[in-house]
């Protein structure tokens, strides 16, 4: 009887929204940090929460061959196949940001994203067409768009600084939600 029980949920959380609900009350957001240091870059990132949302806030420099910050959720199994649109509310200022969905730990590998424009820190939702995601390895667009079985295996979602000009950044982010 459990068996069946388990079942019957997971199939039913496919197909229902999923909903990252970023705040003090996060319960899924095992979610951290990273910025261009790790190749030897100079750009800077934290977080601070609200209880409505996370602030991600730091400055980008591009000396060293920096030129990146990243917000990005643990490694983990997100089927994505069930799902037409991803909806973010967010609000921004200073750089342009892309919502990433990868399927390779590695990060030359490609990766398919697409863009958080600026909002001048006026709040936004935005409704992203998973099928408008685009193909990238290492900032440059190639052809695709994810596949159906690109999109049942995606590993980790994630935000990423996408202009590579030095300047100051705040994003804050009070959902992000799959329909």
């Amino acid at each position: 009887m459990k068996t069946s029980i388990l079942i019957t949920a997971l199939f039913f959380m496919n197909v229902a929204n999923y909903t990252i609900d970023f705040g003090t009350s996060c319960s899924n957001c095992d979610w951290f940090v990273v910025v261009d240091g790790v190749m030897g870059g100079r750009s800077t990132a934290s977080i601070s929460e609200t209880k409505e949302s996370i602030i991600f806030s730091g400055e980008i420099s591009l000396e060293n061959n920096g030129g990146f910050a990243s917000y990005r959720s643990s490694y983990g199994n997100y089927d994505l196949s069930n799902y037409t649109e991803v909806q973010i509310r967010y609000k921004s200022t200073g750089q342009n940001f892309a919502f990433t969905l990868n399927n390779y730990r590695r990060f030359y590998k490609p990766n398919f994203k697409q863009e958080l424009p600026v909002t001048n820190g006026e709040w936004k939702e935005i409704a992203l067409p998973l099928r408008n995601f685009k193909k990238y390895r290492l900032g440059n667009q190639l052809s695709g768009n994810p596949s159906e079985e690109e999109l049942a295996s995606i590993i980790r979602l994630g935000v990423i600084s996408n202009d590579k000009k030095a300047s100051a950044f705040m994003m804050e982010i009070d959902y992000i939600r799959f329909k």
